[in-house]
């Protein structure tokens, strides 16, 4: 038994309510389940029961047994002195000194309840649900996706407002930061943040009219121009550059345990990322700009075209086939949907505009969905993925509530949970005879 599914019960009122009582007797009565406390301190608040012939207002905690409140030192934290019931599933112990009386659950949670949290709990699936979403109601899944994806972007958004407070609200520099960390992909998404963080928006600017500048600072930034064919002039030409920005700014260098190089294909490798990046920003007066004009943005992106030492290589130090190193679209539309879209959202916070909010959902509306292992398996077990709003809320929903086993949080699971089961009201009706208990 795990307390969150006890929470679960609670809020959702999932036991037999026929002829409740404490451990001491006295009749229960739950006027008011209360409100769900996520912070510190009891369970749930202002909660209003009836024990006995007395109406109390106050708080409920909840533990697996009743020893853990001693086991979690309650008794000396003033938060728990307004809890006036003790909710367990199984009573192991009298509480010396402990004054809010004792409801035990054991014997009162319907066992199919259970049995169908344990089943989305051990389920291997990367959807824990996927045989058994087809039964619930297509509306639930609509109004849930939409708040799925809506936490998926607020979550961006509040990162991106860390880092403005950090960097004074300088949108280009945050822009920056917030491009190169997406250009990153994967293992590699830290170290370009890290990267970008280190070097001023304004070295861009001073330098962006000058061939190969940009990538020079950015590639030995990295540390990736050491240990270079001597035969190789655009090498040379990018470390003759790198050392005269290095001496000018006291730069100091990316240590290599940053990069991660076995982790995904070659073109994905972190050296290649940076020389498009860099190219993306050449002749830029304005990374922000640059990416809010979503349309400019998308063309600018796939029109990158690299040095030619680039068709024949991956990594500085060794050839490659011969290959042209152009974005597609499909990464792009990636950009658009994880760096302009959430850099919208928040400039229109910023601004207490929120037209900008109107453009960003519209791009997400609009732009197709993203295709990977994780959206084909959600997407087969009949979710929906029709846009690229679709696509986040269901990698929200993977990352943030199936891979951690969140199903009693999640309104697919909870209904999944709580389906074919009978609708358990306060009243004088034993329910026993119908449904078996834990």
């Amino acid at each position: 038994m795990k307390e969150q599914f006890l929470h679960f019960v609670w809020q959702y009122h999932r036991f037999n309510h026929h002829q409740l009582q404490t451990i001491q007797g006295q009749p229960i009565q739950i006027i008011d389940y209360g409100q769900s406390n996520p912070s510190d301190g009891p369970d749930f608040l202002f909660a209003k029961i009836k024990i006995g012939k007395v109406l109390w207002v106050g708080h409920v905690e909840i533990h697996v047994h009743s020893s853990d409140w001693e086991k979690h030192q309650h008794s000396k934290d003033e938060n728990y002195k307004n809890v006036i019931l003790h909710v367990v599933y199984h009573h192991d112990k009298e509480i010396k000194n402990f004054q809010p009386p004792t409801l035990e659950l054991s014997g009162l949670i319907p066992k199919s309840i259970y049995e169908r949290f344990l089943y989305l709990e051990q389920s291997p699936h990367i959807l824990p649900c996927q045989h058994l979403i087809t039964d619930i109601d297509p509306s639930v899944i609509t109004m849930f996706m939409h708040r799925l994806a809506i936490e998926r972007l607020e979550l961006k958004v509040q990162k991106i407002e860390a880092l403005l407070e950090k960097h004074q609200n300088n949108f280009e520099q945050v822009a920056f930061i917030w491009l190169s960390r997406y250009f990153g992909i994967g293992s590699n998404s830290d170290a370009f943040q890290e990267l970008s963080t280190r070097i001023p928006i304004s070295w861009l600017s001073k330098i962006q009219d000058e061939p190969e500048s940009i990538t020079a600072l950015m590639m030995g930034s990295a540390g990736f121009l050491k240990y270079l064919p001597e035969d190789e002039k655009y090498l040379l030409n990018l470390s003759n550059q790198f050392e005269h920005f290095q001496h000018k700014w006291k730069i100091s260098v990316l240590e290599p345990q940053w990069w991660k190089w076995k982790m995904g294909r070659p073109s994905t490798f972190p050296s290649l990322k940076l020389a498009q990046l860099s190219k993306l920003l050449e002749k830029k007066s304005s990374v922000f700009q640059l990416i809010l004009d979503e349309k400019y943005f998308v063309k600018e992106v796939c029109s990158i075209t690299l040095n030619p030492f680039w068709d024949e290589h991956y990594i500085l130090q060794s050839t490659s086939v011969n290959r042209e190193k152009g974005i597609s679209l499909a990464f792009a539309n990636r950009l658009l949907i994880n760096v302009s879209v959430p850099l919208m959202l928040a400039y229109g916070r910023y601004l207490g505009d929120y037209s900008w909010t109107e453009k960003a959902l519209d791009i997400l509306e609009k732009l197709p969905p993203e295709k990977n292992r994780i959206t084909k398996v959600m997407q087969g077990s009949g979710l929906i993925n029709e846009n690229a709003m679709d696509s986040q809320a269901l990698l929200h929903l993977k990352n943030e509530y199936c891979d951690l086993k969140k199903c009693l949080s999640c309104q697919i699971g909870n209904k999944i949970i709580c389906s074919n089961t009978y609708q358990l009201q306060e009243a004088d009706v034993n329910l026993g005879q119908y449904e078996a208990y834990i």
